[in-house]
């Protein structure tokens, strides 16, 4: 067992050596352990002893007496020090879920003309350690697809959903979407999906990271910067050094590391970086394979279902700045496959391209005549603090095809994209963007429903699209064509924000538009905003005011009124109820007013109990005391309500996989009773409650006034103990001891400062609320 000095500074490590005939060995784990790199040919497993001899470049001296190692070597046979600038370590704690169900309600009733009709959207779910289910459904009362005076129903989406955390893998059964890359369309499935999800490690961070590193021949100090802001400042020992991982924001910027010596001589070194959410750390992949029916007609029929189908897409890091992907598709009689890859352009920019084929046997539709088809993709993105610019382009042939073409939304035979952006600094900004749109056409239609002779229905006919009747219901094909160019401007004087933005539409006979608009803050949730602008229909001006229900009784209120053609008002009163946002307003366009009443709110059924509250997006918490009730309870520092009568909260909106931070009191908690523990974090599973229950108990405490056979208080520093297994106390002045879990009939032992004995008897009785102080209390001698 030897002290290391390297270059001649010490390790502060002891280190395990072998000495044989007068050579040293040690096992390679522990070379690389003390900062000694092992070569790949004499590395042959960290057990196995390796002859120090036999590095290369590096040179050891024993010195027996003083039980020291002293090695020399160069920087490149070092193990670089890691210097980390954040917490490393991961999430603690298990993934959580309790066994219950919750049904999210958002149901309206409106009157117009005398015509009053009802709608609502429910979103069910059953969750449990082993996944959950859930299904949507939408239903009306006197209109809806079903026609005006009929009362229908519409399922949306029922799935069957387990994240296996281990793995990163989520499996779903039932409706989905499929996921692909970035220049894949999406179609809805009825079937069997397998795809990674990062959302369950909140802290993994999945694209590159700049990294940084040197070397120094003293102790010294490294201060790091990105941006001009301060990351770290720590003292590091000699030899090489590496700072992995730097956090850093997405887009441009500059790294600068200043190295202070001992002699107080800095040397600074700046190096530019760029970071992009569209690569991959090295190592890391994505995926995605799905198959099942294809799902149509979504929101207008409950279970319309045609064709099989199977999609499959993946990604992975190569290096820091190459990540590949590729994808394929397959349906009856089509397959389809692609690949690309993004690349980080030296620290400037990131540019992606994908080549992607199909092969047909039939044609779809009048377009193309079946056979195959190919389809090109690039994009280049640059996101500055100052000037950002992003641009992207598609082409397809005629013959290409994918599972969306096969249900009538061919893919654009040209789509252009392309944006600019300049921060001004005080000034505020200014953006630019062009988009262009040329697909080909397509007998079959889109399936938006649009009522026949409604206003949207006038006002769609004017953007030169066509409607198509299907089974009793019409639908709306869109334009072919669009190629539109805008501007934009904002800034912030003072608390007001301004803005103006135009555009113009190069193919739809020349429609141009603009609007200019300010908004004041009026308080911390209210604001209003004062607009005007003009467009196909002419000019128009607009007002509208506006006040947020954030908590729970807060009141709430939306005004909007405008000029132009149509004409429109709107006025709404929101309250937020401990159970429901409810609302109610007045709509008045084109002289006919529309009357409405809402509530939106969620009723869950977890731990034998029925809770009502208000909307519930994702996870949420029952908060339990156990039976005290008025205990306030908080949400990452934040009051989110009070314990009821039975000692219980729910807690809406908690982060699926994170770790949310739940607390109490402790000052609520009633003074005969004690708590374990008054703050938890839990981090419960996607879309499920958890109960946490701080286990407050009541302690059945009193205060014992203790003294001798002649009336004196037992001496301060006396110990008691609770017979015949309690905890032992001490004894204060006056001979007080506060004593828990009492019974009816108890006796204590008290130990005295002179090593005597006695002993006490006496009855409790639990008074709510309070503690109770017993005695004086006569302890009797007892012998040793």
């Amino acid at each position: 067992m030897l002290s290391v000095q390297v270059n001649g500074y010490p390790l502060d490590k002891i280190g395990e050596f072998v000495q044989r005939d007068g050579v040293l060995f040690s096992r390679q784990g522990e070379l690389q352990d003390l900062g000694i790199r092992v070569p790949d040919t004499l590395a042959t497993g960290p057990d196995v002893l390796v002859r120090l001899s036999d590095l290369p470049g590096v040179v050891t001296r024993l010195d027996i007496p003083n039980q020291t190692l002293y090695v020399t070597a160069p920087n490149d046979r070092l193990v670089p020090a890691i210097v980390h600038v954040r917490d490393t370590a991961g999430l603690t704690g298990p993934i959580e879920s309790g066994l219950g169900a919750t049904l999210n309600y958002d149901v309206s009733g409106t009157s117009v003309a005398g015509v009053n009709a009802g709608t609502g959207a429910f979103d069910a779910r059953l969750f449990s350690p082993w996944g959950g289910l859930s299904t949507d459904y939408l239903a009306f009362a006197n209109g809806g697809p079903a026609g005006p005076g009929k009362n229908s129903a519409v399922r949306l989406e029922s799935t069957y959903t387990y994240s296996d955390v281990a793995t990163l893998r989520r499996y779903s059964a039932g409706d989905f979407i499929t996921n692909g890359l970035a220049w894949n369309r999406a179609v809805r499935l009825g079937g069997l999906q397998i795809t990674s999800d990062f959302s369950m490690r909140p802290n993994l961070i999945t694209f590159p990271l700049p990294s940084i590193g040197g070397a120094v021949a003293v102790p010294s100090t490294v201060d790091l910067l990105v941006n001009g802001n301060q990351l770290l400042s720590r003292q590091i020992g000699a030899g090489p050094f590496e700072i992995p991982q730097l956090p850093v924001v997405t887009g441009d910027g500059t790294i600068s590391m200043s190295v202070t010596n001992a002699l107080g001589r800095p040397v600074v070194v700046t190096l530019p970086f760029y970071a992009s959410a569209t690569l991959l750390a090295p190592g890391l992949q994505t995926y995605s394979v799905q198959a099942g029916a294809v799902r149509q007609n979504f929101g207008v029929q409950s279970n319309s279902y045609d064709g099989l189908a199977a999609t499959a897409a993946y990604r992975r890091g190569l290096t820091d700045w190459l990540t590949v992907e590729g994808s394929m598709e397959a349906a009856a009689g089509t397959i389809m496959a692609g690949g690309g890859a993004a690349m980080n352009l030296d620290n400037f920019a990131v540019l992606n391209f994908n080549v992607a084929g199909s092969k047909a046997s039939t044609s779809t539709g009048s377009t193309g005549s079946g056979g195959p088809g190919v389809l090109l993709s690039a994009g280049l993105q640059r996101t500055g603090r100052v000037f950002s610019v992003g641009a992207s382009a598609t082409m397809a042939s005629r013959n290409f095809r994918d599972i969306a073409s096969l249900y009538g939304d061919q893919p654009p035979r040209l789509q252009l994209n392309a944006s600019a952006s300049v921060t001004l600094g005080r000034f505020g900004s200014i953006g630019v963007a062009y988009a262009e749109l040329d697909r080909y056409a397509v007998p079959a239609p889109l399936q938006v429903y649009v009522p026949p002779g409604s206003v949207l229905n006038q006002s769609m006919s004017q953007t030169g699209g066509a409607f198509t009747t299907v089974g009793g219901l019409t639908f709306f094909q869109p334009a072919e064509k669009a190629q539109i160019a805008s501007a934009s401007y904002s800034t912030q004087i003072g608390s007001v924000s301004l803005y103006a933005t135009a555009f113009h539409d190069f193919a739809n006979k020349g429609v141009s538009g603009a609007l200019f608009g300010l908004t004041i803050p009026l308080g911390p949730r209210s604001s209003a905003t004062v607009s005007a602008g003009s467009g196909a229909s002419g000019g128009y001006q607009s007002v509208q005011a506006v006040q947020s229900p954030v908590t729970i009784g807060d009141w709430g209120y939306q005004a909007f009124g405008s000029t132009g053609h149509p004409e429109h008002e709107f006025a709404q009163l929101q309250y937020k109820a401990p159970f429901a946002l409810l609302q109610a307003g007045a709509d008045r366009l084109d002289r006919q007013t529309t009357y409405q009443a809402e509530a939106q709110g969620a009723v869950s059924v977890i731990d034998g109990g029925v809770f009502a509250s208000n909307s519930i997006y994702g996870s949420f918490a029952l908060v339990a005391t156990n039976g005290p009730k008025g205990v306030h309870v908080l949400q990452e520092n934040r009051p989110v309500g009070t314990t009821d009568s039975a000692g219980r909260l729910l807690v809406p909106d908690l982060r699926a996989f994170d770790a949310n931070q739940i607390a109490i009191d402790p000052t609520d908690v009633p003074i005969d009773s004690s708590i374990d523990v008054s703050t938890r974090a839990v981090r419960p599973q996607s879309l499920s409650g958890v109960v946490v229950n701080f286990g407050v108990t009541v302690s059945h405490g009193a205060s014992l006034r203790l003294v001798d056979a002649a009336g004196a208080p037992i001496q301060v520093g006396s110990t008691a103990r609770l017979l015949p297994k309690g905890a032992l106390v001490s004894v204060g002045y006056d001979g007080e001891a506060y004593v828990l879990d009492l019974r009816q009939h108890n006796a204590v032992a008290v130990e005295r400062l002179d090593g005597q004995r006695c002993r006490v008897a006496f009855d409790y009785k639990p008074v709510s609320g309070e503690i109770p102080r017993i005695g004086p209390l006569r302890c009797l001698e007892q012998s040793r």
